[in-house]
């Protein structure tokens, strides 16, 4: 556990810049444009409602005791003697040469960037405290570089002004488009486009074991070999994510895959497993499947959130021609010569397409 939590501390910073980087940024901001801190009522007491969402949304992923004792952990009534004190107000929780200070909110907004995957099995109280500890390092690190004049130096302006152009992009595209992605009228309309270009395929739940070395992919096959249970080897060593679930990574529609994954499940019956790993430049990979299906259209409710995504790449798309055909651009080659873009093939109708299909 010490070593897990260690791990943890190490890419905290990471993980934190790449969330808010990420999806976390379409949270920054609320409908109305202004930036959304930690609520607080106006008598000082923060409310609980927003305590248990922020600390719960870290506990989510572990078991429904750890959930448990994570509320426990949070509530603000009156605490027992052992248990955590009421929590006031948004009290201070670090302070640096007396003068500089974060308090709890600021803290509570970190814990919400965090991916649940990357502190599974540590607690909120825990969690709390290393981000302060996170938030320590960092400005101890900045201060320093402050003193060494790193700040000033050109590089550094040069890669800040990237920066600073890059996040107001992102954040002008987040702010047009996100309501879209968020309207029910759209999200249904977009499901009933979904329904009308849906094919049918097959799908299979797929296990998947995934591994670093080819000598632990050779030795995890030798153990399937001699009758080893695929989901138990999953869990004790797979690097995947989905390892916690016993190697499960759900009904997969076996057309999308590439080429070289689909080639190999679609060789395989009910029940079995490749008798090779896969390599690729993630790793060596090993695969199970089960249950193979005819694919169906996913219900509403069921791809809303695929339906989302969609939504806002679709809106993105066109968000940027409109703006590209109001503007004056100019393209050129690497050499200065004028940019010649290549003609696209044009795509097949799907009526043209559908006995082209059937024949096979």
């Amino acid at each position: 556990m010490k070593f897990r939590m260690c791990c943890a501390a190490a890419v905290l910073s990471f993980a934190y810049f790449e969330a808010s980087e990420g999806g976390a940024l379409k949270k920054t901001f609320s409908k109305d444009g202004k930036i959304e801190d930690a609520k607080v009522e106006k008598d000082g007491a923060s409310t609980e409602g927003d305590v248990d969402k922020s600390e719960a949304a870290v506990a989510k992923p572990s078991s429904p005791s750890a959930g448990a004792a994570s509320a426990k952990a949070v509530s603000t009534k009156v605490a027992a003697p052992g248990e955590k004190k009421k929590i006031v107000g948004d009290p201070i929780v670090l302070k640096i040469n007396g003068r500089k200070e974060y308090r709890r909110s600021q803290i509570l907004a970190d814990m919400k960037l965090v991916p649940p995957q990357m502190v599974q099995g540590i607690s909120p109280d825990k969690l709390f405290e290393m981000l302060v500890t996170q938030k320590l390092n960092t400005y101890l690190m900045i201060e320093q570089a402050k003193k060494a004049g790193m700040d000033r130096t050109k590089e550094f302006m040069e890669r800040l002004e990237r920066f600073k152009e890059e996040l107001l992009g992102r954040t002008f595209l987040i702010r047009e488009i996100a309501p879209k992605a968020e309207n029910e009228s759209a999200l249904k309309a977009r499901y009933t486009k979904y329904l009308v270009e849906f094919k049918k395929g097959r799908e299979s739940k797929v296990f998947h074991i995934m591994l670093s070395t080819e000598k632990a992919a050779k030795d995890v096959l030798a153990s399937l070999a001699k009758g080893s249970d695929f989901s138990k080897l999953a869990t004790e060593k797979s690097e995947a994510p989905s390892k916690s679930k016993g190697g499960d990574e759900g009904y997969v529609p076996l057309d999308m895959l590439p080429q070289e994954i689909k080639d190999k499940l679609t060789a395989l019956k009910d029940g079995e497993y490749t008798k090779d790993f896969l390599k690729t430049e993630n790793g060596f990979h090993i695969f199970k499947i089960m249950d193979s299906r005819d694919t169906t259209p996913q219900k509403f409710e069921e791809a809303k959130d695929m339906l989302k995504q969609v939504v806002m790449h679709e809106e993105m798309m066109k968000l940027l021609e409109r703006l590209e055909k109001q503007a004056k651009v100019e393209r050129f080659n690497e050499d200065g010569s004028p940019f010649v873009p290549e003609k696209e093939a044009p795509e097949t109708p799907a009526s043209a397409a559908a006995p082209a299909s059937a024949a096979k």
